[in-house]
């Protein structure tokens, strides 16, 4: 008996190890089946470009879980944070050529400079982080129980 309770004290001391390595080697994991795909699935339902959906991005340093949309324009201008946030009115003028040009229902625009009512804000990413948190703590906390059960806690 004796032994018992010292094999369960050992293994309580090494808890904090424990809890630990088993978040090192799974959070990763839980991450993007929680909350990556919550922030996938509202993109999608948001109709966002694919390029997008395909920029969302996360790691685990050790330290933090990070995630995060690293959806740049051509001149590195953050358009995860323009979609994120929104944009207001502004002016656009051409950078490179003297006017701006596109095409709509079949005809040629041209435009030395003009105001846009800018992006609307969509927030996907803190949505998707709002409906996917709920289940990253779920099955973080089953992950852990499975872990570290009562078998493991208790020398049974």
């Amino acid at each position: 008996m004796a032994d018992n309770l010292h094999l369960s004290a050992l293994r309580m001391q090494s808890l904090p190890f424990r809890i630990k390595e088993i978040i090192n080697y799974k959070i990763l994991s839980i991450a993007n089946q929680t909350l990556v795909e919550a922030i996938h699935q509202e993109a999608i339902q948001k109709k966002m470009p694919k390029r997008y959906i395909n920029s969302i991005q996360s790691d685990f340093d050790g330290r933090e879980l990070w995630i995060w949309v690293d959806f740049k324009g051509k001149k590195l201008e953050p358009l995860d944070e323009y979609f994120e946030e929104g944009t207001k009115r502004h002016f656009i003028k051409p950078v490179l050529r003297k006017a701006l040009r596109w095409f709509q229902d079949g005809i040629k625009y041209f435009s030395k400079g003009h105001y846009v009512s800018g992006i609307q804000a969509r927030h996907v990413f803190s949505e998707g982080f709002k409906k996917g948190y709920p289940k990253f703590k779920e099955k973080l906390v089953e992950e852990l129980e499975g872990e570290l059960g009562g078998s493991m806690l208790f020398g049974r």
